[in-house]
Formats: structure tokens, sequence, C-alpha cells
């Protein structure tokens, strides 16, 4: 047989070294870095089960391979060449797939763990698939393989190419591992054979579209490939960069599958990793599918991300039921007869705004060999729908997903309204399937002024409350955006970019204080609203609004004096020289610019001199009380009779009639 393989890097970036990050940035754009931020805790570090990378060589002679190994990104990674008989040359190219496969700092996957380089001319043949021998291939003791390499058409027979994508197929389902492989990069509709046309691998494209899509032509015609893309932004235009990504997602998702809660073994695991990947791809501006094309023709799925899907994952595992309700994300793997259905009832929670919904439903197919060595393939047909319910019964039917061909089933959509729902998968086949089911909508956030009123009198500060629906697991960064007159910095101190619920809380409380000075601004306004962000959906229509209460007397000057009056508003001065301080003029409602008749009013109050008032009631500033003196000279307390927001009434001790003169007097105290 022939042999022709093609590296499929759209040209090679040489010379890069460990204090070099520019492979990092992809980090973000799928998530990454904000998973990491916010649960590095909960983030495994490596698969156990470590990876195997299979390389087509970079040079005819000598053949090479193999990443460097002594590049400081892979410290902690232990390489074991499989294919030591072919040689042990470092390629380039594998080393900057490993990069963006399991280097430290450059991937998903910072942990220690172990590595199998495979020379792909070997890996057909003797060292793992055996193709055209009797035997079948050797187990695969690895968590994810990656496979960043075509083959040239003309090179491989479509029988030979046929066994080999199902020789593929039969190990993933018999070994428990994710396979990841690439399509190349000619942006043509002819796909590559190998191995972009298997069943149960994941294939691969870039963001950009500038790799081959479309439909098999081969051993199941008319499956849509890639299943899903990534990143390819400078410097990562070739798939060879993106496969990768996806493969260290699929190990940092199977680190976390294995252990407890989960404890996921066998098929299951790739079965689930691929619905998670798929069900929570990001959704490209022209992506579009139909009821009997699971995927975009050219984007699959959509552009991975792993936040998204690691969130999917911890939001839990799920079994059918036709009486509990479960999240509106979360995942299943099970089993369904032939000719029945399994049935998932979720809830969209009332009050918050429609959320994009999508769903990935996958299987693997079965095949087997015969006694003479005869490599034999089946495909259950299941279905995926998706219905409005009535509590645990079916309602109308929204959506389906009705391939008949491939073993992927998808549904998307753009915005699904609070309700109750249900997921339907249907086995149109005989046979006993078994299958993983994943789903993702998005957290709805709001915020709410639970204490609208910041007042500089008292210190009083304004509270916020950011409310979350969905599950708690992890935590949720929310970011905030800000509106309104008030001014940072001068009315409040500065607040964050961003509030984080804790994981297992539905809310998180934002405090917002206002300094306090002498300055006459009026009442000011803050709008807090939510943020876009990829992680969330917020209503952006509906911010929490908090008032900021100036002290009342600066209110009071606000309202009465103009900018270029500031020096005329202070409480001792008289601008009507009406002999009345601005502090009285303002605790009785008078106009400070225009002369006041005194509104105090002596008068008797049976045998005692008093003294009436009326208040006025937005000084809530002020302290009110009354003196009493015979002789203008020593003042004793009077006897307070009225004191409400509105009046003051107090009277003289002493009665009239008595020897000499009576005077009594208004005290204004204003509070600090």
């Amino acid at each position: 047989m022939a042999r022709s393989f093609t590296l499929i890097s759209a040209a090679l970036v040489l010379g890069l070294n460990s204090s070099q990050q520019v492979l990092a940035d992809w980090r973000d754009d799928v998530g990454y870095t904000r998973l990491l931020d916010l649960s590095a805790a909960d983030l495994p570090a490596a698969p156990s089960r470590g990876f195997s990378q299979i390389e087509a060589t970079q040079a005819a002679s000598p053949v090479t391979f193999l990443p460097d190994s002594q590049n400081p990104l892979f410290a902690g990674k232990t390489f074991t060449n499989r294919s030591a008989a072919s040689g042990n040359g470092i390629s380039e190219h594998a080393t900057r797939v490993a990069k963006n496969f399991f280097g430290t700092a450059t991937s998903l996957i910072t942990g220690n763990c172990q590595i199998d380089n495979y020379f792909v001319d070997e890996w057909l043949f003797g060292d793992f698939l055996r193709t055209g021998n009797i035997l079948e291939p050797l187990t695969e003791s690895r968590a994810v393989q990656n496979h960043s390499w075509v083959a040239a058409s003309a090179g491989f027979p479509e029988a030979s190419a046929q066994e080999i994508n199902r020789r593929l197929d039969f190990a993933i389902n018999r070994d428990g591992f994710v396979c990841c492989v690439g399509s190349d990069n000619a942006g043509a509709s002819i796909l590559p054979q190998l191995l972009c046309q298997s069943y149960n691998t994941i294939s691969v494209g870039r963001d950009d579209g500038n790799h081959s899509a479309g439909l098999t032509d081969f051993d199941g015609p008319g499956r849509t490939k890639p299943d899903i893309v990534a990143p390819s932004a400078s410097p990562e235009f070739a798939t060879s960069w993106t496969t990768p990504m996806v493969a260290g997602a699929a190990g940092l998702l199977h680190a976390k599958l294995v252990a407890a809660p989960y404890s996921l073994t066998g098929a299951n695991l790739p079965r689930v990793i691929k619905s998670l990947l798929l069900a929570t791809a990001t959704k490209t501006s022209n992506w579009a599918n139909t009821s009997t094309r699971p995927l975009d023709p050219e984007y699959g799925a959509g552009v991975l991300n792993v936040y998204h899907a690691y969130q999917a994952l911890r939001s839990g595992r799920v079994s059918a039921s036709n009486s509990v309700a479960h999240p509106p994300r979360g995942w299943a793997a099970e089993t369904v007869n032939g000719n029945s259905s399994k049935t998932y009832y979720f809830t969209i929670p009332a009050g918050v705004v429609a959320t994009p919904f999508r769903a990935a439903l996958t299987w693997h197919r079965s095949v087997t060999k015969s006694v003479r060595g005869t490599w034999n393939s089946s495909l259950a047909n299941l279905n995926l729908r998706l219905y409005q319910a009535n509590g645990f019964s079916l309602g109308s039917l929204l959506t389906s997903s009705l391939s008949t061909v491939d073993n992927v089933e998808f549904l998307d959509l753009t915005a699904q309204t609070p309700g109750s729902y249900a997921l339907v998968v249907e086995n149109s086949s005989s046979t006993n399937t078994a299958y993983a089911l994943a789903w993702h909508s998005l957290p709805t956030v709001k915020a709410l002024a639970t204490q609208p009123l910041a007042r500089e009198i008292d210190s009083q500060a304004a509270l916020v409350t950011v409310t979350r629906t969905g599950t708690t697991t992890l935590p949720l960064r929310v970011p905030l955006s800000y509106g309104g007159t008030a001014v940072a910095g001068v009315d409040f101190p500065a607040l964050p970019s961003s509030i984080i619920i804790p994981a297992g809380q539905t809310s998180a409380t934002l405090e917002i204080s206002v300094i306090a000075d002498n300055r006459p601004t009026g009442n000011r306004t803050l709008e807090v609203g939510i943020g876009a962000d990829f992680g969330l959906l917020r209503d952006a229509l509906q911010p929490a609004l908090v008032t900021l209460e100036d002290k009342p007397f600066d209110a009071w000057r606000f309202t009465h004096f103009t900018n270029s009056e500031l020096g005329i508003s202070l409480e001792l001065a008289d601008p009507d020289a009406d002999s009345l301080p601005n502090l009285i003029e303002y605790a009785l409602a008078l106009d400070p610019h225009s002369p006041s008749i005194s509104a105090l009013s002596p008068s008797r109050a049976g045998d005692y001199l008093s003294l009436t008032a009326a208040k006025n009631p937005s000084a809530s500033d002020l302290l009110w009380s009354a003196e009493t003196s015979g002789d203008l000279v020593s003042w004793q307390d009077a006897v307070i009779l009225v004191n409400t927001s509105s009046s003051f009434s107090a009277r003289d001790s002493v009665p009239l009639g008595n020897p000499g003169p009576r005077f009594i007097r208004l005290k204004i105290t204003r509070s600090p």
C-alpha cells in the first residue's frame, strides 16, 4: 500500500521558545482563562491516563515526528516513543502541536502526565491499528489521541481507507478514548478520507472556515464534517493547531469525568465528551442547520468553548425521568432500548429573558470483525426532539433533529422562553443503543436595588443584589455597567467592574456608599446594570436604580443657588439682608433671595409666652429647641409643646405677669 501523509499546518511557525506566549491567547477565546480565574481549585491538572500524539514526518529523511521533550513547556510530561524503530527525529510541527495539546501555560493541561508518540505510518499498521492484519488494533491506554495530519486520497484505495476508519471507530468504542482528528486547510468541499470521515472521532476545523468541509462521500455518505472548529486567528492558521486545542479540552473534561462523583468508564467517556463539546460550542454569525442535517456544513456545532463545556459538565449527570425536572443545562449517559424513547424534563425559570438553547445527542457506530477479518459496521437511528411540557406530560413539538445517516443529532433554539420543556431521545432501530446527551442554556442574571438609597447624612449604604438562575456548582463572574448622574470618585467610591457570585450561591451583593461632603449637588442617581458577557444572559433594559441622597441642607442650597452663588449659600450668610441667615431660611422654608417677614409668631399659650413656627419638612438634618429669658443674658430651656416634621411650638416655663419682661427665642442646630 502506498503511503502519503501530509502535515496539516498551513505554515510552520519555527523557533518559538518557552518565553514567547503568542500561543496562549486562544485560551482566552475558548473561555479557559475565565474558567481558570474562577474555578482553578475545581479544575483537574491532567487526565491520569495521559495522551497519544500521532504525527506525520516533517522530513523524508531522517524521519522526524517527535516533539522536543526538552522544551520547558513540557516539564513534568513523560514521553514514550512508540515508533522508535522508525527514528527519533525532532519535529517543529510536532512541538507546535504539543504546545497547544498539553504544554504548560500554552494549553488547557497544566499537570504532569504520560505522552505516547507515534509515527503515523507505523501507527496505522504494527504500532496500533494493525491495518491489513486479521488481528484487532492494540489497546489504547491513553485518554485522548490527537491527529494533526491527513492522507492524500490518491495514496489509499477506498477499501483501505474504510478499513482504517472502521478499525479506529472500533478501538474508540472498545477502549473508551477520545480521538480528535483534523480536516485539511484546502478550504474545499472534498473531505479527507483519513480520518475525518470516521464516526466516533471528533473532527476539527478552523473558525475562519479555511478548512475542507461538507458531506462525507464514502462509508456512510451524507454526514456533516467537521464536528467542531477552534480559534484560528494569528498565529493559529491551521487545523494542525486547532485540533490539539479540542484534544486538550477533551483531556480536561476526561480528567473530571473519571473522578467522583461521575466515575465514567469505557465508551461513555468519548460519547459524553463529544456531546458536551458540541452542545456548548459557540455559534458563528452564519451558522445554520436543518432537521435532517444536524450540524452546519462548514462550522459543525460551532467554535470550541471549554468554559461552557465545563459548566455544563459540572451542572451534573441526570437520568431520564417522568417525575423529576432537571436544570436548564446538564448531561446524561444512558441506553435506550430498541423502538423506545427516554425523556428528560427541564425548566427555564420564570421572570428571566429568553435564552439560547442547544442540545447534542451522540452515539457510536458499531463495528465488528468477522472471523475472516472483514470489518462490518452498523448504525442505530436515534432522533432528538424538543417539546413544550405541561408538568410531566408532553405538549407541542418545538423542533426535531432527524438525521438518518449521522451519529449526531443537534438542536438549536435562538431564544427559549421561560417554561417547562422535555427532550426526548427516540430509538427507531431495534437495537438497544448507548448514547450521551448534553444540553446547554446560559444562566440569566439581573440586578435589583434591595436598598435603593445611599445617604450622606448618616452614611447609609445602598445595596444592589445580583441574582443568577440555573445551577450554582461553580462561581459566576458578572460584569457590571454603570450610568446615571453620579460620578465615581466624586459622589461615590470607585466600584468594581464585575462581581462574583460564589459557588453554591444564587446571588451576591454590591454595597454602594456615598462620599459625604459639603458640596450642594442635590440627589444623584446611579444605574447598576449587567454588562454583556459570553457566560451569561442579561436584560440590558432593566438596570438597578440607586439614589445618592445629598445632605438635606446641601440639597436646599443646590435648589436655591447657582454655582456662581455658592459663596453666599453658607449657613450664616444672609444674601437678602433680612436678618435671617440661610440656616433659618432653610428651616422655615423661606426664599433666601427675598426678604421675609419673620415667620416666627410669639403668642400666649394660656398664661405663658409661646412661639410657633411652620417647619420645612425636608429639613431633616436640623435639631429644634427654644430658650427663654427674663434679662436677655441668662437663658433656660423652654417647654416643647409640639415638634413634628412640619410644626414646632414651645412655651416659657415662667408665667406671664411675674415682675419684669419675658423673652423667647428659637434655637436651630444643624446635625453634622
